[in-house]
């Protein structure tokens, strides 16, 4: 039963990665091109306590979200519409992988630029 479940969430993973959502480790100042009707993304297990600084600019409106996945459903802390920059703190409630998406509904590719940190307890 567990190899069949660890089966799953890898397909599910490829799926979502082919699907024009990457995910990367969180390192310093990163810039990427947004295609248009895809997605950016990187995730990092944070904890109670930690702090999660983030700031991004992009070269037009795109939405931006700070999300988890839980049984099945996907929470969203943060989500923001059509924006171009922002600058925050995101203090986790629970140790989870939270993912920092950006995506483009623009017809044209989007230039951003971010950059995030984790501050441990």
């Amino acid at each position: 039963m567990r190899n069949l479940l660890v089966t799953i969430l890898f397909v599910g993973l490829i799926a979502f990665i082919v699907g024009g959502c990457v995910s990367l480790n969180l390192k310093g100042e990163t810039e990427v091109v947004i295609n248009p009707a895809k997605c950016h993304e990187d995730c990092i297990k944070v904890t109670r306590g930690d702090v999660l600084s983030y700031s991004f600019k992009t070269s037009n409106p795109i939405d931006f979200n700070i999300h988890f996945h839980e049984d099945g459903k996907i929470i969203y802390p943060v989500y923001n519409k059509n924006t171009v920059s922002q600058e925050g703190k995101f203090f986790p409630d629970k140790e989870e992988f939270y993912c920092l998406m950006w995506t483009n509904l623009q017809t044209n590719p989007v230039q951003l630029t971010y950059t995030c940190r984790v501050d441990r307890k």
